[in-house]
């Protein structure tokens, strides 16, 4: 080793270079041994970022959430759900149910839904749209908690490439068809629904609204071929009630009929029968009773997802 000669010290000469060489290497070596101490990252957003690894949008999103970043919102993550407010195109999972509502009616009335699938945008219009509407005792929530729902958004997984889009509606059984196309309105303006005729699953009590479509479009409306291109009513009695005039307005605007009722709701059966005969509909029957779909969800979900295939809906 070639040893390091101190230069001879002449008077008022500074310090000599030797010592402030071993000052320097000696901050140096502090300062390395300092940053090795530190404990490792956890591996977060930030991390990924610095090390070139990219982070998906949803990642991110969640992320930004847990910690309770987000632009100031809530950032809240419950139930397996997500607000509309926390999604955008780049990163909506269609498999995944948000939660969410919209007014309507000039406010005055308040309309919750779920949703899943795409979001409607002009990138993408052979998206297909369901809108679920309910029975006099039943919400939203059956259609969650019977599976139905979840088994329609997984028509969107990777493997399958579905392109649907899914809304149940809280609509009030009460409503007609103005109110019907007032919700259908604010959804479109929300972006929950692209605005673009749809089909509408209508059990039971809710079929009034959709017979009250009839109605008006028999008195020259055209709120229902506006928004309606298909249905699937499953044991809708307004439908007993309604004249042929009203019923014949729906084989006039092109609208397909697929009539479920279960095989101990003799009520049921005769409202496929009366749309058999006045609109050629498609007559289902499935083992259960009057809320069939809740009896035989699975086959529910294959009756209505063949339906919107064959008729190209």
């Amino acid at each position: 080793m070639v040893p390091v000669r101190s230069p001879a010290t002449t008077k008022g000469q500074s310090t000599p270079r030797v010592t402030l060489y071993a000052a320097a290497f000696a901050i140096f070596a502090i300062t390395g041994i300092y940053f090795l101490s530190l404990p490792s990252s956890g591996g977060g957003v930030g991390d990924s970022a610095s090390s070139g690894e990219e982070v998906s949008p949803r990642t991110a999103l969640m992320s930004s959430s847990a910690s309770g970043g987000g632009g100031g919102g809530s950032g809240s993550l419950r139930s397996g759900t997500k607000n509309k407010e926390q999604l955008d195109e780049e990163d909506v999972d269609p498999m995944k149910i948000t939660e969410g509502s919209v007014a309507y009616g000039g406010g005055k009335t308040t309309l919750p839904y779920y949703h899943c699938g795409p979001l409607p945008s002009a990138d993408n219009p052979d998206l297909t749209e369901l809108v679920l509407l309910h029975g006099a005792a039943f919400t939203k929530e059956d259609w969650k908690s019977s599976g139905i729902l979840d088994m329609l958004c997984e028509i969107n997984n990777e493997e399958d490439e579905g392109n649907l889009s899914i809304s149940a509606l809280d609509l009030r059984v009460q409503a007609d068809g103005k109110e019907l196309a007032s919700a259908f309105d604010a959804l479109a303006s929300e972006k929950i629904l692209s605005g673009r005729a749809a089909t509408f699953v209508s059990p039971s009590a809710s079929g009034k609204a959709i017979v009250s479509l009839g109605e008006m479009a028999s008195g020259g409306s055209d709120e229902l071929s506006r928004i309606m291109k298909g249905w699937i009513p499953v044991a809708s009695g307004a439908v007993l009630g309604a004249s042929e005039s009203t019923l014949t307005q729906y084989k006039s605007a092109n609208i397909p009929i697929l009539a479920i009722h279960g095989d101990q709701d003799a009520m049921g059966k005769k409202v496929t029968q009366k749309l058999e005969e006045t609109n050629e509909a498609n007559g289902v029957e499935l083992e259960g009773r009057h809320p069939v779909y809740l009896d035989s969800p699975e086959e529910f979900v294959q009756e209505v997802m063949q339906y919107l295939d064959e008729k190209g809906l």
